[in-house]
């Protein structure tokens, strides 16, 4: 579990810091050091966070007659976890050591009969990570060094067969194996971290694979900046382009000619260079040709909760809660229709109920990656059977602009990505999300949790609005796209 007061007031290393420096020495240092030159998190971060302090905190209910050690201060914690542990407390919540400067909180110490303990770290994530081993390796070090034998270690993680209210919610997952295996290399990984804290200046780190994994990183903007709005990280789908990166090939004026890419990769290449679009104009004609009117641009908001409430759903599903269509026949103004649902209550049937009342039974329907929207229907074909019978007609009927993008229609200026907020500027240069309050969808769900949590009033009519103008801004630039794909043809 996240313990923000912990990490705050700890000047050392912390499991969370450990993990950090394996990923990056550079990123430590800021952690430890400059942590006010680091971003705020966005709200969509916050929102996943503050989600997975709650499964955290429902998890410790699981663990009966528990003593829970205090946040802070931290000597105050390491004096009453020794209590707890001479008392023989079965379970001790926030367990606290310290070795070295380097510090950690064991979500759960568990005391076995024969004066052994367990450590078991909580997670809100649905699997196991291999972060997770270094998590626990780091943990069972500091309580090897503090005199206790350990006899296994377990990630305690969200059961993602889980369907409420029905099963365990949680998987205790053994994983003392793999952390014994990483526990040789703690001592040297804790040394040269050690080393790095204590410089004056932050330690120099090139750019490489380790900037998204296992988590992104803070410090893009600063260490990127000698990469160009569009260099060779923009080549679609493309494994090689770290190896063009060791070689100095950067710039996309740099990529060798013979250059062979698959897929998306040459369109976009020749698209550069040429600077001018590359259209299958035959392709395009063909794919929009199968296009049935009335046509349906429609898009779909979800929510997720890391502890299903609803009948049915599981961790972190995909809840639908908002959607928009813009109806188009032949060359007239579309029509604009919305639904969102306000209330704490299951959004899933309202959602559907008002969608098929709406979309009737001819036309096609345009959303712009199928996968998601088609997968939010099958869900919900599969909680609700008596919408099954028209959900299947309304899959039956979709239609997706990215394929017409992806396969018949390639701009450099898209970015090497055919992502809706790409495409848009670029082929529709008049619409735009800057005006609006929300521009994304990460920030649409997080202010949609946000307005659930508001009792009424202006605020919470102000967001309803805002989650409305974004989601139909969604839908009208999928139309606007339509028209511009048809000047081609």
């Amino acid at each position: 579990m996240d313990n923000n007061i912990w990490e705050e007031n700890v000047k050392g290393l912390s499991k969370s810091r450990y993990v950090a420096g394996l990923q990056c020495p550079r990123m430590l240092y800021y952690i430890v050091h400059n942590p006010t030159e680091l971003p705020e998190p966005n709200a969509f971060d916050r929102y996943q966070m503050e989600q997975g302090t709650f499964a955290g905190k429902y998890a410790a209910n699981f663990f009966k007659n528990a003593a829970r050690i205090p946040e802070f201060p931290i000597d105050f914690a390491l004096q009453k976890t020794q209590e707890a542990i001479r008392a023989g407390k079965p379970h001790i919540m926030e367990a606290a050591f310290t070795h070295e400067n380097v510090h950690v909180k064991v979500d759960v110490l568990r005391r076995l009969d024969n004066g052994k303990f367990d450590i078991i770290e909580i997670k809100s994530k649905t699997k196991v990570e291999p972060t997770h081993w270094d998590d626990l390796a780091i943990q069972m070090y500091v309580l090897q060094q503090n005199g206790l034998e350990i006899n296994a270690a377990y990630i305690f993680h969200l059961n993602k067969e889980y369907r409420h209210p029905d099963g365990d919610l949680f998987l205790l997952a053994d994983q003392t194996e793999k952390v014994f295996s990483k526990l040789k290399e703690v001592p040297q990984n804790i040394k040269q971290m050690t080393e790095i804290l204590a410089r004056i200046e932050p330690p120099e780190q090139d750019i490489g694979p380790q900037c998204s994994r296992p988590y992104k990183c803070g410090l893009r903007d600063e260490c990127w900046q000698h990469i160009p709005e569009l260099s060779i990280f923009n080549i679609p789908r493309y494994r090689g382009k770290w190896d063009f990166y060791r070689q100095g090939i950067i710039e996309l004026d740099h990529v060798p000619e013979d250059f062979i890419g698959t897929g998306s990769q040459m369109p976009f290449i020749e698209s550069y260079r040429t600077k001018k679009p590359k259209v299958d104009k035959s392709g395009l004609n063909k794919f929009m040709g199968l296009l049935k009117e009335p046509l349906y641009f429609m898009d779909f908001e979800t929510i997720q909760l890391a502890v299903p409430k609803y009948n049915g759903t599981k961790p972190w599903q995909q809840l639908t809660v908002q959607w928009s269509v813009h109806k188009l026949t032949g060359n007239g103004e579309p029509e604009h229709f919305e639904f969102i649902h306000t209330e704490k209550s299951d959004p899933r049937e309202p959602f559907i109920k008002s969608l098929l009342d709406m979309l009737g039974d001819t036309g096609s329907i345009i959303v712009w990656w199928v996968p998601f929207e088609s997968g939010r229907l099958k869900e919900i074909a599969d909680a609700f059977p008596q919408y099954q019978p028209q959900i299947a007609s309304v899959l039956a009927r979709i239609w997706e602009p990215y394929e017409a993008s992806n396969k018949y229609y390639c701009d450099w200026r898209f970015k090497g990505s055919n992502s809706l907020k790409n495409v848009l500027p670029v082929m529709v240069p008049g619409l735009s999300y800057d005006p609006l309050e929300i521009q994304e969808g990460g920030t649409a769900m997080a202010e949609y949790a946000r307005m659930l949590g508001l009792p009424g009033g202006p605020e919470k009519q102000q967001i309803r609005q805002n989650l409305l103008e974004y989601c139909k801004l969604d839908t009208l630039a999928m139309v606007e796209i339509h028209r511009a794909l048809e000047e081609f043809l």
